[in-house]
């Protein structure tokens, strides 16, 4: 009889196609009836080395593979980190990810760009109106000194 177990990654790396999921479950306390969390923390054998910190996985026994592993990968409910830095299931998913990233930053800097644009327009527009009220104000002060000589 195959048993299946649901848990999180929580070591990887460190040992070949091996890796630790922690698997909770609750239990009612005896006297308080209060519900307790346990974690169980499981060998498991991971052949193609793709799983990292953080995956949610289903997990199912196997024969022995070593003496503490009993478990076997068997799919990867979800990924930790989205996925944006490595994949190595599916690759090609990753490439996308990776573009779709690069177009965000793309279109922040334009972003950017056109509000700076925006910024020095109205920067001009207001240097512009004041030197046009100080030549304006100084032509009218001359003119008024001359009307007054004459």
């Amino acid at each position: 009889m195959t048993v299946s177990l649901i848990g999180k990654v929580t070591k990887s790396g460190c040992m070949n196609k091996t890796v630790t999921v922690s698997v909770d479950r609750w239990i009612q306390h005896e006297r308080t009836h209060k519900m307790i969390r346990q974690t169980t923390k499981v060998l498991t054998h991971d052949p193609k080395n793709v799983l990292r910190t953080e995956d949610t996985v289903r997990i199912k026994t196997c024969p022995r593979k070593s003496r503490k592993k009993f478990y076997e990968l068997d799919v990867i409910l979800k990924r930790g980190w989205d996925g944006l830095l490595f994949d190595r299931l599916n690759p090609t998913k990753a490439v996308p990810l990776l573009e779709r990233v690069k177009q965000q930053q793309k279109q922040q800097q334009q972003k950017d760009q056109l509000d700076q644009a925006a910024k020095a327009s109205t920067r001009t527009t207001t240097t512009n109106a004041t030197t046009n009220a100080t030549t304006n104000a100084t032509t009218n002060a001359t003119e008024a000194t001359e009307s007054t000589k004459t």
